[in-house]
């Protein structure tokens, strides 16, 4: 079996020489099994290994004697070892969610505990051909979509590996044997309370008996196959992404018209990418919530606004589709602020959590480097630079232009959110406006061939947390 899991190991690229690796092991076949052929391999790639394990306090003794054989075991091989004891029944408890989720955001927490502490790149956890299978019946069942019928990924975010995924329960038993690894046997496995269980001791057997021999296979192979397109589409939804979104401290603004001509499915996962950019998960939000977005767009009105769980805010703009996160610094809106700033020093917005720098440099050094720089002639400038939000009545004359313009259509040109406009910093001097950050310069300030000194302005956003 050492051939098949380093095959799925260099097919993957799961593991680079020299790494190090924190393995997850509860003591049972899968882990124990992962544990020793990542064992066997370490001088091949010069790893080096740390197991971590959890006793979830829930089996009493056979709990604490799984503990002790990890230790033992992890021992014998000359592998550092991690034992945490944990009251997960009392947790999820106090979470208001299940034993199973309580044990598993544990798990995952110590393991990048240790990764951190140990410097390691890389987290191996033991994860089968079963599991992937069970996994896909259960989300076929519930109901699922593309993404959740390619199941489990053999690599996740470059850091979570899988190399057994590609190998059956049978082959790891097996293993187990030959080598007489002894491994612990958690009988909760073989209760059928739990919807995964059935389906592993009750469904599967059937439909292998009744219907396929090699169901395992067919669904794994169904998985690899999904997994190949939804990789490519992924690919395409970044790409339309960048093109018709806008990205601000608060939110995310799409364009309406943009997004209109996109085809349902790929309507479906933009949205889901707004989403995802800003709670960093998709956790709560299923096909009914995306779909609610959906139906808004088609009933476009200005105003209309839907409410969907972790704070987020899907709002109709002036041909925008805005999507927003609410917290306690971000819920109200912004009040005035004002800065002054002498050129050549920089200043730090408290309400945006951003800093704007000004220096003095030659033309010779002038390199346009993206919409949060701008170089404007020192000598148009009078006074002070202030930095501001928008005030009623503001005006300037856009770069291009020959006539002032109202910020206030500017903004609506622009199709900028009403709820972020107090956000976006205006520079100015005595005389008006010189640059709506991010957006335009204004047309007196701009070098020409008389200009000797030059002003760099750059707007650095922070991060409000």
């Amino acid at each position: 079996m050492i051939e098949k899991f380093l095959n799925t190991v260099n097919k993957y690229n799961l593991i680079e020489k020299g790494e190090k690796i924190v393995v997850g092991v509860s003591g049972g076949p899968d882990s124990i099994c992962l544990l020793h052929l990542l064992w066997r391999i370490r001088n091949e790639y010069d790893l080096k290994l740390f197991v971590v394990h959890l006793n979830h306090q829930f089996r009493g003794s056979e709990a604490e004697e799984d503990a002790e054989y990890v230790k033992k075991f992890s021992d014998n091989l000359g592998i550092k070892s991690y034992i945490f004891s944990i009251d997960i029944a009392s947790y999820s408890k106090k979470k208001g969610i299940t034993f199973e989720e309580a044990g598993r955001e544990w798990r995952y927490r110590l393991f990048d505990d240790v990764a951190k502490k140990e410097g390691a790149s890389k987290i191996a956890i033991a994860q089968n051909k079963n599991d992937q299978a069970e996994t896909i019946l259960m989300r076929l069942m519930r109901g699922a979509g593309l993404e959740g019928l390619t199941a489990i990924d053999y690599k996740r975010n470059e850091k979570i590996i899988r190399p057994l995924l590609n190998i059956t329960r049978r082959e790891i038993e097996n293993y187990c044997l030959y080598y007489k690894l002894n491994p612990r046997i958690d009988k909760t496995n073989l209760e059928t309370i739990y919807t995964r269980n059935k389906i592993r001791l009750e469904l599967i057997p059937y439909i292998e008996k009744n219907f396929n021999s090699n169901i395992i296979d067919t669904l794994c192979r169904t998985a690899d196959i999904l997994r190949d397109d939804r990789d490519y589409l992924n690919k395409m939804t970044n790409e339309i992404f960048n093109e018709i979104s806008q990205i601000y401290n608060n939110g995310i603004s799409l364009d309406t018209n943009k997004f209109r001509t996109l085809h349902i499915s790929m309507q479906r996962r933009v949205i889901r990418k707004a989403i995802e950019k800003l709670k960093g998960n998709l956790k709560e939000i299923g096909l009914v919530h995306i779909e609610k977005v959906i139906e808004l767009v088609k009933n476009y009105k200005v105003g209309l606004r839907s409410d969907l769980p972790g704070h987020i805010i899907v709002e109709l703009g002036y041909n925008s589709i805005n999507v927003k996160k609410q917290n306690e610094k971000i819920q109200s809106r912004l009040g005035e602020f004002e800065y002054n700033i002498k050129i050549g020093e920089s200043v730090y917005i408290k309400e945006l959590d951003s800093i704007v720098e000004s220096s003095i440099i030659s033309k010779e050094d002038i390199c346009f480097c993206g919409k949060n720089m701008i170089f404007i002639d020192m000598d148009k400038v009078k006074g002070d630079l202030i930095i501001r939000n928008r005030k009623n009545g503001d005006r300037f004359v856009p770069l291009g232009m020959k006539g002032s313009k109202k910020l206030k259509d500017f903004f609506i040109d622009k199709k900028v959110p009403k709820d972020y406009r107090d956000r976006i910093p205006i520079v100015c001097d005595e005389q008006g406006i010189i640059w709506v950050v991010g957006y335009r310069m204004s047309e007196k300030y701009k070098i020409d061939s008389d200009t000797v000194k030059v002003i760099k302005l750059v707007y650095k956003e922070g991060c409000i947390e």
